[in-house]
């Protein structure tokens, strides 16, 4: 007996978009094809598409510590919106995720309050090696090498080759702190917000990257390069394909550039910053070869009012989750990407990379995690509200064409027509 049964629909599996129906039990993925049998209920998709839901592996939900910017329940409800049914939270929260008492803490809260399905990121420091070996159930380790929200910075060379010895996935912030220091020196008094694509530079995430690439090499280690924006690093990626390693870029060093900074000012400040139309068709480029595998959001919000200080004291980051989706079917519209495509980046890539068994695909026997997607919606991001707490985005205005309609997460309905089942919970996520 089937819970009930998407009709009518084209979704799109590993081999190929199938038109008719999907049948959902027990939380999986039961049937695909036509079905004749009844289900618990049923909902008609004509004209709609349904994808695998979106694995988001870069996320701050600011829980615990800095939940006046977000939390781990408005953070998931924007994740449902956006077609997202499983995020990997980082650990630069408060207290930072260092101990396996931070983690547990975190998963409690998680537990609690997430709509979608969740994981958790440990962080470096250079004495916490115990603690990471002595944790359960983690997707990986984050390594800062440059400084950002949360002061977690590793410079120490032995506390990371230790690391890159433990086998464990290790996602990196790869900026040279050393050159950071110097132009941060350099511009000191500048008041522009468009200094910081100068201060954070491209030979800063240049160096950083080699640094990082080699010493992986050296200890066979599994290393992705997190939030990649230059050509530079792409073509050092290019060198190091194949090797245990992998990046991901984010929608907004995909979508927008330095140009935006004349416009939205603090609003488009993050680590790393902004880059040039150069540097961006290279992030494509490397998205369209396999230089880069996954698109991901790093939807790190914070409110307004801290964001219209001065550029000095604007905190770096932009929020993410319910454009990550409209962004990249948009370009479907367009032609420069095709729903197989779109999978692979924000769904089977980040399911493989992590590890995460019967997540990424629409199979037989794999959960029933599902975006429905309406390839013909126009919408302007904003325009109906956020369900981000910090209640903006850098997309703010922008009319997009394709929109999740629907979102179910474990066979359940978390989101339709416009808005989130909060009475669901999500599950967390293991490691094959």
């Amino acid at each position: 007996m089937l819970d009930f049964v998407l009709k009518n629909a084209k979704t799109v599996t590993p081999n190929g978009i199938i038109e008719g129906d999907v049948g959902i039990s027990g939380g999986k993925i039961a049937k695909i094809g036509t079905i004749t049998e009844k289900g618990g209920a049923e909902r008609d998709c004509t004209g709609l598409f349904i994808l695998p839901g979106a694995i988001d592996m870069h996320v701050h939900f600011r829980d615990p510590g800095f939940t006046e910017k977000e939390d781990f329940h408005t953070g998931s409800c924007a994740a449902a919106a956006g077609g997202i049914t499983t995020v990997i939270d980082m650990p630069n929260t408060n207290p930072p995720t260092l101990t396996c008492e931070a983690l547990a803490e975190k998963r409690a809260i998680a537990a609690e309050k997430s709509v979608v399905n969740y994981g958790f990121y440990m962080a470096l420091s250079e004495n916490n090696l115990d603690e990471i070996k002595n944790a359960e159930n983690i997707a990986g380790v984050k390594l800062f090498l440059g400084s950002t929200t949360g002061n977690l910075l590793v410079q120490k060379e032995s506390a990371i080759e230790e690391l890159l010895r433990l086998g464990k996935f290790v996602i990196t912030h790869a900026e040279d702190e050393n050159i950071i220091k110097a132009n941060v020196a350099q511009y000191k008094d500048a008041i522009d917000p468009k200094v910081h694509s100068l201060i954070r530079s491209p030979k800063a995430a240049y160096e950083a990257v080699k640094y990082i690439l080699h010493l992986a090499k050296k200890h066979n280690a599994r290393i992705h390069i997190t939030h990649s924006s230059t050509a530079g690093e792409v073509e050092l990626l290019r060198k190091f394909k194949g090797s245990g390693v992998s990046a991901d870029s984010t929608t907004h060093h995909l979508y927008l550039t330095d140009a935006a900074y004349a416009e939205r000012g603090n609003f488009v400040k993050m680590n790393p910053p902004l880059r040039s139309n150069e540097d961006r068709q290279a992030l494509w480029k490397a998205l369209k070869d396999g230089a880069i595998q996954v698109v991901a959001t790093d939807h790190a919000p914070h409110t307004k009012a801290e964001k219209e200080q001065s550029y000095q004291k604007a905190p770096s980051g932009v929020p993410g989750e319910e454009t990550l989706l409209p962004l990249l079917l948009d370009s479907v519209n367009h032609g420069d990407l095709s729903l197989n495509d779109v999978c692979k980046l924000i769904c089977v890539n980040p399911a493989a990379l992590l590890h995460i068994p019967n997540k990424g695909k629409i199979e037989e026997g794999y959960d029933a995690d599902l975006a429905i997607v309406d390839m013909s919606l126009t919408q302007e991001v904003g325009a109906r509200g956020y369900f981000t707490k910090c209640g903006w985005s850098p997309f703010s205005g922008w009319k997009l064409k394709g929109w999740p309609v629907t979102t179910i997460v474990n066979g359940g309905v978390v989101f339709e027509k416009g808005k989130v089942n909060e009475g669901l919970r999500g599950k967390e996520v293991t490691y094959k």
